[in-house]
């Protein structure tokens, strides 16, 4: 029996409703942890660091405009210009905390761009392809400035476990949005199709982070994935 409930609480993506009306995670068998689609959902903010490294950094030199290529989303109404203090200090969260986790799931991991650009990318190309063993990570021990109760830092110590990392860098790339003033479009809802394997109209349709990604879909209710291929192939075979 699931005894646990994702790590995410009411904000989970799977959350349910007791017979009070009260909001609970998704259960899980194991304590401390993800439930499927938060876990995901974390994963992609995890990959979309890069980008948003690359906007901050450009709107702490441009604060009235953003590059040329900044990636489709819309710009949310009435949002006055970025504070360049809050980039810089976002920027400097993302490096050390991608910096401090690629480090120690990569023992190879000692040639470190000095760029800061460059570095963000290495991390996060070295974290993407041990996201599973990341959110598994036991908890550890690191440096950290930490906040004084008296006003300013101290140098403390801080204990950490792979979730509390996932669910850290997928806040930061929030927060780096918010910077930004711009709101993601990251999923379209498939209100005409049914789920093949739980017969309910809950699927929905996660964008592309990228151009080339195969676009997938996964459904509210069963919490199936798949890719959009293959959801072709068992959902519509004619169309397959």
């Amino acid at each position: 029996m699931n005894s646990h409930e994702c790590r995410q609480g009411k904000r989970c993506k799977s959350r349910r409703r007791d017979d009070d009306g009260e909001l609970h995670g998704a259960a899980l068998e194991t304590a401390d942890s993800l439930c499927r689609l938060c876990e995901e959902e974390a994963f992609a903010a995890i990959r979309a660091l890069p980008r948003d490294f690359a906007l901050l950094a450009d709107t702490s030199t441009n604060p009235t405009g953003t590059r040329s290529r900044t990636p489709a989303v819309r710009r949310t109404p009435g949002r006055s210009a970025p504070i360049n203090l809050d980039a810089y200090e976002l920027m400097a969260k993302i490096d050390d905390e991608l910096l401090r986790w690629a480090l120690r799931l990569d023992t190879d991991f000692d040639d470190a761009p000095r760029d800061p650009q460059q570095r963000v990318a290495r991390c996060v190309a070295v974290l993407s392809t041990r996201l599973g063993t990341l959110v598994d990570q036991p908890t550890h021990i690191f440096d950290a400035l930490l906040p004084h109760p008296d006003g300013g830092d101290y140098l403390g110590r801080e204990s950490l476990n792979g979730v509390d990392a996932v669910l850290r860098l997928a806040t930061y790339h929030r927060t780096a949005q918010g910077i930004l003033g711009l709101t993601e479009t990251s999923v379209s809802y498939l209100n005409t199709e049914t789920c093949h394997l739980c017969g309910t109209r809950s699927l929905y349709a996660h964008l592309d982070e990228d151009p080339g990604d195969d676009c997938r879909i996964a459904c509210r209710t069963c919490h199936h994935t798949w890719s959009q291929d293959e959801f072709t192939r068992l959902n519509n075979p004619e169309a397959a």
